[in-house]
């Protein structure tokens, strides 16, 4: 055994917390954390007391050394697992150093979860989002940035939200419709992560539609406040040494959703989501670091726009006279001249080019012109 290894054992010996005093002993854990989580030679042990003290983590004897280190098996049930989202709640309710609590969180939650401390995760925030609890979604919404708001585990945290408090609830609860008064950052990255579930082709061979409660709230949202999307951009509040991963906006994939809504659906809610997108592109400011309509978003939109004019074309239909395509193509042109204007996206003269490819179009034809020149 490695003198770190031994002396990583020497240290949790001396911790003297008891596993049979559970939650305790986590609510301790998570206490001692903050000191040695700001010494960057102590991450070992802060792992490990993660795994043992806070998840009750053990590797499982299989003979294969590397797997049981890199899969721990959760002893938690699910009493313990309750127990354990209360402490955390209350932990991350207490006053303190917003650093200090994204750095707790995302060492407790990193990129690479076991399926159980996923779970838990999606549990953790779908208690926060009830109960308003605005520090811990700060740091949620911190966390979605760092791991990425489309990876699988940030998916899966919307999706379970979704799930919550759309699919198996009659009535959209308040602390839903309030979410980004209590946490906006938390909010925009969970647009863009929601986004991402419907409404894509790249997700699945058909166009899904968002439930109808989700489309209300989204666009209840952005209506009430245009600047929501923004909120993403935030400066994030970090431990010394940590690089801030780039921010995303839901503007790509909120506009995907109103641009190819009219090929499934005649919702007004989609016209108004349009119009409330109008108006935050036309206020956005370009921030230099990244761009709200990146090209290859815009692409998913041109993508999913050619398949229906190639199956138009299969059974000898005129985009001209489908007048789903023309709806679509219209909230695209209006989108792309605002966006075109405001700077704010990506390889502008390629996108102008890859939109010539699509079926002509009045409003279309005389933004591509206007900005070719």
């Amino acid at each position: 055994m490695s003198l770190s290894a031994e002396s990583n054992k020497a240290t949790l010996r001396k911790l003297d917390m008891k596993l049979d005093n559970y939650p305790t002993c986590a609510v301790e854990a998570l206490t001692r954390l903050e000191t040695l989580i700001a010494s960057r030679n102590k991450q070992n042990l802060v792992m490990q007391i993660i795994s043992e003290y806070i998840f009750l983590e053990r590797n499982v004897k299989d003979g294969d050394a590397r797997k049981s280190q890199s899969q721990p098996i959760s002893q938690m049930n699910l009493f313990q697992e309750f127990q354990l989202i209360i402490a955390l709640i209350e932990y991350f309710s207490r006053p303190g150093r917003d650093a200090t609590r994204n750095a707790i969180f995302l060492s407790l939650f990193g990129s690479h979860l076991t399926p159980q401390r996923s779970k838990l995760l999606s549990r953790l925030i779908s208690t926060a989002v009830s109960g308003s609890v605005a520090p811990l979604l700060s740091s949620a919404g911190t966390w979605m940035q760092q791991v990425g708001c489309k990876t699988p585990l940030s998916l899966e945290v919307a999706q379970n939200i979704v799930s919550d408090f759309i699919s198996y609830s009659r009535k959209t609860p308040e602390q839903l419709k309030q979410l980004p008064m209590v946490g906006p950052h938390f909010a925009a990255n969970f647009m863009v992560a929601v986004a991402d579930l419907y409404l894509n082709e790249q997700r699945s061979q058909v166009l899904t539609p968002p439930p109808d409660a989700l489309l209300d709230t989204i666009t209840e949202w952005m209506t009430e406040n245009p600047t929501l999307c923004q909120a993403s951009q935030q400066p994030l509040v970090l431990p010394a040494g940590a690089i801030a991963m780039p921010f995303a906006t839901p503007l790509a994939g909120l506009l995907r959703w109103v641009v190819l809504a009219p090929l499934v659906s005649n919702r007004t809610a989609y016209s108004n989501l349009h119009l409330s997108l109008l108006r935050t592109l036309q206020q956005l400011v370009s921030s230099g670091e990244s761009t709200a309509l990146p090209f290859q978003d815009l692409m998913q939109i041109v993508k999913s726009l050619q398949n229906h004019c190639a199956r138009l074309s299969e059974s000898n239909a005129d985009p001209d006279a489908d007048a789903a395509y023309q709806k679509c193509m219209e909230r695209f042109a209006q989108a792309v001249q605002i966006a075109l204007s405001s700077s704010c996206i990506t390889n502008q003269i390629q996108l102008l080019c890859v939109l010539e490819s699509l079926p002509p179009h009045k409003l279309m034809k005389i933004v591509i012109e206007t900005h070719k020149k």
